[in-house]
C-alpha cells in the first residue's frame, strides 16, 4: 500500500504527486493519505477526493485517529477501468 502524508507539505504539489501515484497504481492496489486533523487539512483531503475519478477509485475508509499527532487517514483502492464496448470492425452505428 502506498502511503502519502500531506502533512507540513506544499499542497498544490503534493496534489500533483498523490495524482501521478494514483495514475500509476495497478487495479486493486491502495493508497493511504493522511493528514492532520484542522480545517485545511480536511479541505485538503476533500481536494483529493475531487482531483481523482470517482469512477477510479473505492473509498475503503475515513478515519481520525487520536493520540499524540491525531490525523485523518482516508484509504483508498483503485478501480479496474471502465472499457467501452465497440463493434467489431470500430465501425460506430447512427440511428
Amino acid at each position: 500500500m502506498l502511503t502519502f502524508d500531506l502533512r507540513e507539505t506544499l499542497i498544490p504539489f503534493s496534489l500533483l504527486q498523490v495524482t501521478n501515484l494514483f495514475r500509476e497504481m495497478k487495479p486493486g492496489e491502495e493508497m493511504q493519505i493522511v493528514a492532520g486533523v484542522s480545517h485545511s487539512d480536511a479541505a485538503i483531503l476533500r481536494d483529493v477526493m475531487l482531483i481523482l475519478p470517482r469512477t477510479d477509485y473505492d473509498l475503503i475508509a475515513k478515519e481520525n485517529l487520536d493520540g499524540d499527532d491525531p490525523v485523518t487517514r482516508l484509504r483508498l483502492r483503485k478501480k479496474k477501468p471502465l472499457t467501452t464496448h465497440q463493434p467489431k470492425g470500430g465501425h460506430h452505428v447512427r440511428n
